[in-house]
């Protein structure tokens, strides 16, 4: 009777506290995305310079949180050494400068749902980097390794099956059915710079779609390094809200120097739409102040698989709010694609509980496993841990 007690006990404290909050600020970030993805599509459709964008939104973003970071986090805020300072400068040019840029070019170029869907390949790339950095484990002749090794390799299908094959519409029109040539080309060159990157892969036989879909891949690439990288940059810098907007600093700097250097004309740098106002600002306080906020405060707390492992969310927002509001169109590819990024994801997750408990009923020792609740043991701790970790300890906050 105790021993049930005890599950329930802890089946409630995964519902409470620490985890409850983790877990609801990473649901509030898939949502505040999902939105983004729409406003933002709307925005690249309006004929918006994606470098202008994103440097309207980092610096929206850098005034709502610089005060924030400056005000609640005195005391968590360490000496910037040489160390620190080149990871927060790695962080901030793959996860704010080549994530927004490859991200802003993508989703120009297919459609909100596709976008939303490629995201899910975040966790598998996550994963993949965490496995080279030793800070994750897999264990080849044992059950929880195996559905590891297939999660990454449906994962990886379905990234190419998306990138590769359109099919059919199953729901929506064709936008290239009213759209003329010399159409596409303004939208490309709207959203490139002066089109120079998309003459070049037209000139390889790829088309408008297969750039954008591998711009998504490579956008997926800098988000699972952006949050391994975090992990040795907290436990130096432990500021999450700090952390952010430095990164946001570095990147804010990267995407203006860019866009001085291939924005010629003056105008482009005029937002005349009010809608577009409207996506420029709730791009920058919610998809880069609060949810780069909220997900580096829950990686701290969670560790960056937890992170990736709500970012298939994403793809039900996104699809639901581009299919009523844009009349995005569903293909068949995008369908098949996604369903094998889930069904990898899922079985990584899975192979990754299997793991966890085998590591406390053999007491194994590993780097770092990121489970989907990690909350019960710290994530960064003031010493390595070597022996038997103790798994009842309380989060720092």
């Amino acid at each position: 009777m105790a021993v049930e007690r005890g599950k329930v006990g802890d089946m409630w404290g995964c519902l409470t506290g620490e985890s409850a909050r983790v877990q609801l600020a990473l649901l509030t970030v898939q949502l505040g995305y999902g939105i983004y993805y729409v406003l933002t599509k709307s925005a690249m459709s309006g004929g918006v310079n994606q470098f202008v964008f994103a440097v309207y939104r980092d610096v929206i973003a850098l005034s709502l949180i610089v005060p924030l970071a400056y005000f609640t986090e005195k005391d968590k805020r360490t000496p910037l050494t040489l160390q620190t300072s080149l990871l927060i400068f790695v962080l901030g040019i793959t996860g704010i400068f080549l994530q927004q840029t490859l991200f802003l070019a993508g989703l120009a170029f297919t459609n909100t749902a596709f976008a939303a869907a490629m995201q899910n390949a975040i966790p598998v790339f996550t994963f993949l980097i965490a496995v080279v950095c030793k800070i994750e484990v897999i264990r080849f002749s044992k059950p929880d390794g195996l559905a590891k090794v297939v999660g990454i390799l449906a994962a990886v299908v379905g990234s190419f099956t998306m990138c590769l094959y359109k099919g059919t519409i199953l729901f929506g029109d064709d936008p290239a059915a009213g759209t003329t040539q010399g159409e596409q080309e303004d939208v490309a060159r709207s959203s490139d710079t002066d089109g120079f990157l998309t003459t070049l892969f037209l000139g390889f036989g790829i088309d408008y779609w297969q750039i954008g879909a591998l711009c998504l891949v490579a956008n997926c690439f800098c988000m699972g390094a952006y949050s391994n990288l975090q992990i040795p940059t907290l436990r130096r810098f432990p500021a999450p809200i700090s952390l952010t907007a430095l990164c946001i600093c570095v990147g804010a700097s990267a995407l203006l120097a860019t866009g001085l250097a291939s924005v010629s004309q003056a105008s482009d740098w005029v937002l005349s739409s009010s809608g577009n106002i409207v996506s420029v600002i709730y791009a920058g306080a919610i998809a880069s102040g609060l949810n780069f906020s909220l997900q580096t405060w829950a990686n701290q707390r969670g560790g960056p698989v937890l992170v990736a492992a709500y970012i298939p969310l994403q793809t039900v927002f996104s699809g639901f709010l581009g299919l009523m509001i844009l009349d995005d169109p569903l293909y068949l590819g995008s369908v098949i694609g996604a369903a094998l990024i889930l069904l990898g994801l899922y079985l990584v997750i899975w192979g990754q509980s299997l793991h966890r408990m085998a590591q406390e009923k053999e007491l194994l020792c590993t780097p770092f496993s990121g489970v989907l609740d990690d909350t019960k043991e710290p994530l960064l701790k003031e010493s390595k841990s070597a022996g038997t970790s103790n798994h009842g300890s309380v989060p720092r906050s």
